[in-house]
């Protein structure tokens, strides 16, 4: 059994009260607490082993060392999509090395927020959002228990702390790395709507198009909403055009999205990357266990977490964070999905060095 607060004050030979003043920070107009008592304190609740309620101390000082994380989806964790546990990972152990515990919060996109706003905890020091949907009722809530929170990958202009990735940069690394290839017939699986990632890759696939001479083709840009299930349907469909329509080469939304098109190029009777190059998005490990392994825009997705955690614990402890608006950069990993030569990564790497 843990130690308790009368156990400390016991050995100590002081009140409870004392304790509780000294290890949960709470203020009292009526109890002092002396330096030498306070040092009395601390270092028979080290030796006792004693273990500090959070929420208890939170009640004590209306506010806690906890922050929030709230993903979009309820299912998030569910579709072996390792994106959201990579970032989860990233704000813990930003989170556990100051000293703070991390607490998952329903999803932020479920009826359009409203049902995870309601959830917001005033004792919660701040929260960290992963994509939260486009005119979300959270920042509003926040704003009101004034609660301060840091969004993830939703723009620069969702809120005073934000982290994102250049998204534009990873669409244009990635289908301009195909057309260095040859590859004219390029297609786009899209990610949702409501993400705000879609639109800055769709953007660099244009980009990179019209860089090289190739007309856009509508026809290739097809749903694939960041999911393997809805990729693999959408590529079988692309594979049963007629063959001088057909895509040679296919942008996935996510590395998700792209083993999806992977497994749909394979029963349709073609050869990745022999007649059809993909690449993914994300580079996370999941693109190691593809076959063939993934090509694919690396973001350093823990990264991504450390820093909204570390930016909204260095606004809780006052320090200011350094950049209240973090964009991080992107870079391509190419590996077999594409069918790049040594030659040819060594020639891309050289004239498309990530700026």
């Amino acid at each position: 059994m843990s130690a308790t607060m009368s156990d400390i004050a016991t050995m100590v030979g002081t009140s409870v009260a004392a304790v509780s003043v000294t290890l949960n920070g709470a203020k009292s107009k009526t109890l002092k607490v002396s330096p030498e008592t306070r040092q009395r304190i601390l270092d028979a609740a080290e030796e006792l082993g004693y273990r500090r309620n959070p929420l208890a101390g939170a009640l004590a000082t209306g506010r806690s060392r906890i922050l929030g994380l709230m993903l979009p989806h309820a299912w998030a964790y569910a579709d072996h999509d390792p994106f959201y546990s990579l970032i989860s990972t990233g704000v813990t152990a930003c989170a556990n090395r100051h000293g703070y515990n991390v607490m998952l919060y329903s999803a932020a996109a479920e009826d359009e927020g409203a049902r995870a706003a309601q959830m917001i905890d005033k004792l919660t020091a701040g929260v960290i959002f992963i994509s939260p949907p486009p005119e979300t009722p959270l920042y509003a809530e926040c704003e009101r228990q004034r609660i301060p929170y840091v969004t993830i990958l939703a723009g620069s202009d969702s809120g005073p702390l934000t982290v994102n990735s250049d998204d534009y940069e990873g669409g244009l690394l990635a289908t301009r790395h195909l057309t260095g290839l040859g590859h004219v017939r390029i297609a786009h699986l899209l990610g949702q709507p409501e993400v705000v990632t879609t639109v800055p890759r769709h953007q660099g696939y244009l980009a990179a198009l019209s860089e090289a001479g190739i007309a856009h083709d509508p026809e290739l840009c097809v749903a694939g909403e960041f999911n393997r299930a809805v990729s693999y349907k959408a590529t079988r469909k692309l594979m049963a055009l007629p063959a001088d329509r057909r895509p040679t080469a296919i942008f996935a939304g996510n590395d998700l999205s792209a083993h999806g098109a992977i497994e749909a190029v394979a029963d349709s009777g073609l050869d990745v990357p022999g007649d059809v190059a993909v690449v993914g998005y994300d580079d996370t490990w999941y693109a190691t266990v593809t076959r063939p392994m993934l090509t694919s825009v690396k973001m350093d997705v823990p990264a991504v977490g450390h820093h909204a955690a570390e930016m909204l614990i260095a606004f809780l402890e006052g320090r200011g964070p350094a950049q209240p608006h973090l964009t991080l950069p992107v870079s391509l990993t190419i590996r077999e999905s594409c069918g790049a030569s040594r030659a040819s990564q060594l020639e891309f790497r050289h004239r498309y060095r990530p700026h």
